[in-house]
């Protein structure tokens, strides 16, 4: 189980009223920000708890099995994943290709994003095709 930080701010308006002086009154409006740094545990049976709505591909309605189906559209591999949908990654750690998923002529396949060329130890944007 592992422990986050979590940060809270509360944010509200602060009015102070000054009388400087007799008929002389000066008021300020000021924005105070209050910080709260709350730890939590959150264990696969806790993010079970956390509703999320839907959005786009992700189906899932609770935080557990939104990570996991996240994690289920990216793979790194050598081969080619078994089973993949239209917009999945794949890490080809054979021949150190970006590829996503989708339809060429009919067929969902892999199609490479970037290949990385040269030694894998230096890397920037010359580096990948």
């Amino acid at each position: 189980m592992s422990l986050s930080n979590t940060t809270c701010t509360i944010s509200e308006n602060v009015i102070k009223i000054t009388e400087n002086s007799k008929n002389n009154i000066t008021v300020n409006e000021t924005q105070k920000d209050t910080k709260l740094h709350i730890p939590v545990k959150i264990s696969e049976t806790v993010a079970a708890a956390y509703a999320v709505d839907a959005h786009n591909h992700m189906t899932s309605s609770n935080l557990q099995t939104a990570i996991q189906e996240l994690e289920d559209t990216f793979k790194r591999q050598t081969s080619e994943p078994a089973s993949y949908e239209k917009g999945s990654l794949w890490y080809d750690t054979d021949d150190n290709e970006l590829k996503v998923a989708r339809e060429v002529s009919g067929s969902l396949q892999f199609v490479p994003l970037a290949s990385a060329t040269g030694t894998m130890d230096i890397l920037d944007g010359g580096s990948f095709l």
